[in-house]
């Protein structure tokens, strides 16, 4: 082999080579693009579960309030004399009848 066609070999191969770090480069940056997008949505599922996390104990505070207040009204209703309710009501319906409904 002449020294001119080990050259024409050794220009092609330098060229292959250059080829295929610009091919790797290429896959290497869309492999960056992606893994970023995938961080990206992973960041953006993450906040929403702690927002849900956030919200679903707020509302459970709430019931739990909303539960005792119910439950102190009950009791209430529950102490007051039945009698006294009874009375109420007699006035309630005699109220009523007076005024001719």
């Amino acid at each position: 082999m002449s020294i001119s066609s080990l050259l024409l070999e050794e220009k092609k191969a330098m060229l292959h080579v250059q080829e295929a770090r610009r091919r790797a480069q290429e896959i290497i940056q869309k492999a960056k693009a992606e893994a970023e997008r995938i961080l990206n949505e992973l960041a953006d599922e993450e906040r929403m579960r702690k927002l849900i996390e956030e919200y679903e104990e707020e509302l459970r505070k709430k019931a739990e309030k909303i539960l005792e207040e119910h439950k102190a009204k009950a009791e209430k209703i529950r102490s007051t004399p039945s009698d006294l309710v009874r009375k109420a009501a007699d006035l309630i319906v005699q109220e009523v009848l007076s005024h001719g409904l």
